[in-house]
């Protein structure tokens, strides 16, 4: 490759990522979202982008419910080293920031 080449993403729609969010979360539905990063990542795409909502009663609270016992080795897990949740979103979003130019003639209406 010629060292002077400059290389640019493809143009690719804002919702693109909702595309890859609904694969992700489709490949990992037997993951838990507390242990798996890309579910939690997918999860919260789909989220912010309306595609799903989140439930209103916290996990633990529908067990109540249920009156199944609730797991106290998922309670505030934490792998080590796991980077904050915003950190997975500020990444995605300065991502499709750089993919997208801000031209509104795009099609993707930005």
């Amino acid at each position: 490759m010629n060292a002077d080449a400059l290389l640019t993403p493809p143009n690719i729609c804002g919702f693109a990522e909702v595309e890859l969010a609904h694969t992700q979360m489709q490949q990992h539905c037997a993951c838990r979202i507390e242990r798996c990063a890309w579910k939690r990542a997918a999860y919260y795409t789909l989220v912010r982008h309306g595609r799903i909502a989140p439930p209103k009663l916290s996990p633990r609270e529908r067990a109540h419910r249920r009156g199944i016992e609730f797991p106290k080795d998922t309670i505030n897990y934490v792998p080590e080293g796991m980077p904050e949740l915003q950190t997975f979103q500020d990444v995605l979003d300065g991502l499709a920031q750089l993919a997208l130019p801000t031209n509104p003639s795009n099609g993707c209406g930005r």
